[in-house]
């Protein structure tokens, strides 16, 4: 599974010197603030269902929470055609990119296919196919990169890179479909239909408490991508783009697929006691592996870009030598903060990533007050690493105190 997420990241990384210059900053800015919306309401097209699925004990359970995230995240997707089919240019002039209006109409096929490959890779998980979610990541990196280089020499602009996200998002969910055995008849079965109220309800801190934490959590993430447009200019987001996707590739590398392989064996390693083991180890070890190359980025970022992405991208090289430092422990929260879910821990998480995006917000703010984008940038990623780093000691003590917990009970 890391062999093919390293795969699809490398792809993505090896490409971006040809990207950006195909592509202008602008051009990044404006595609920076759809990816923006898109993370924001593909994180919660499933009502996080999907994170239930590895749960139950029983297949047909966790197969009833399959459906039932697919279908819900074909009506959010319905549901978002038509709020940007009646007010596009209102979300385009708040947002001060007048240019977005027409983009977003592609919004809600990129929500559908990324969903669908969403809730399809959870019940991959389930069954430990980490082969089969490697394989896929490796399509979905061949397509995005393919569909954004050509469409970028054929002169689509920024829907090039658009469609490129979308084909990246949604390949790999036929696979993932087949595997799982889908059948259209699934979708009307009356048993399983009842089935999936039953476990609707027994799963309802995810749509509860889940839903609004997540979504607070990618907004702050994205915060930058959608505000920063409007705050500065489309050329400003472009450079945040380049410089938080290049940091971000290699750091998902690594926590996203441990934090994938952590939340499939939280469900006994909760029972146990060893959940709080192998978050702490976790920790040690991806602080580890993060701090050399965050002092050299820090020292060289401005320099390193400049070399491989052009001289137009310069200030792209000063946002990520101050946006390393932040980053650095945000990833290594990232990869342990699958445990709240598995432990009941929503609401806590929701706490987290409310404080989170309220200094976030301040931060930037700040930033456009001085009318400096750089400072914007400093005082964002000072957020990052005080936040996370307390998020961290949080999400540890929580876990410990939960498995103090199932073992007094059991």
């Amino acid at each position: 599974m890391l062999g093919g997420f390293a795969f699809a990241q490398i792809i993505s990384i090896v490409a971006m010197p040809l990207l950006t210059r195909v592509y202008s900053p602008s051009e990044f800015g404006l595609f920076a603030t759809f990816s923006g919306l898109m993370a924001s309401l593909l994180v919660i097209s499933s009502l996080r269902y999907e994170f239930a699925i590895p749960l139950p004990q029983s297949d047909i359970s966790a197969r009833s929470l399959l459906i039932l995230a697919i279908l819900i995240n074909a009506a959010i997707s319905f549901l978002a055609f038509v709020l940007i089919l009646v007010s596009r240019h209102a979300i385009s002039d708040y947002l001060g990119e007048p240019a977005l209006a027409d983009l977003l109409l592609l919004l809600p096929a990129v929500i559908l296919g990324g969903g669908n490959y969403k809730a399809l890779n959870y019940w991959a998980i389930r069954g430990s196919q980490f082969g089969l979610i490697a394989r896929t990541r490796i399509v979905q990196g061949l397509s995005n990169v393919g569909v954004q280089i050509a469409t970028g020499f054929t002169g689509w602009g920024v829907y090039g890179l658009v469609l490129g996200q979308f084909f990246g998002l949604a390949a790999g969910t036929l696979p993932l479909a087949r595997s799982a055995r889908l059948r259209v008849g699934d979708f009307f079965d009356v048993a399983l239909r009842r089935r999936m109220c039953g476990v609707a309800r027994q799963h309802i801190r995810f749509p509860k408490f889940d839903v609004p934490a997540s979504l607070v959590d990618v907004v702050s993430v994205q915060l930058p991508n959608i505000l920063l447009a409007g705050l500065f200019s489309a050329s400003i987001a472009g450079f945040y783009l380049l410089a938080e996707r290049v940091l971000s590739a290699p750091m998902s590398l690594v926590g996203q697929t441990i934090g994938q392989v952590l939340y499939a064996q939280s469900r006994d390693g909760a029972r146990v006691g060893a959940l709080r083991r192998s978050a702490v180890r976790i920790v040690l070890v991806l602080a580890g592996i993060s701090i050399v190359p965050a002092i050299v980025l820090f020292m060289t970022g401005e320099t390193l870009f400049v070399v491989v992405f052009g001289e137009a991208w310069r200030p792209a090289g000063a946002f990520a030598s101050w946006l390393i430092i932040g980053l650095s422990v945000q990833f290594i929260y990232s990869a342990i903060s699958v445990t709240l879910m598995a432990t009941e821990g929503q609401r806590l998480s929701l706490l987290i990533h409310s404080g989170i995006l309220i200094a976030k917000s301040i931060a930037l703010t700040g930033g456009w007050l001085f009318g400096d984008p750089l400072a914007a940038i400093m005082a964002f990623s000072a957020v990052n690493f005080f936040g996370y780093l307390l998020a961290i000691f949080v999400v540890i003590s929580h876990v410990e105190r939960y498995s103090a917990s199932s073992n007094r009970n059991s």
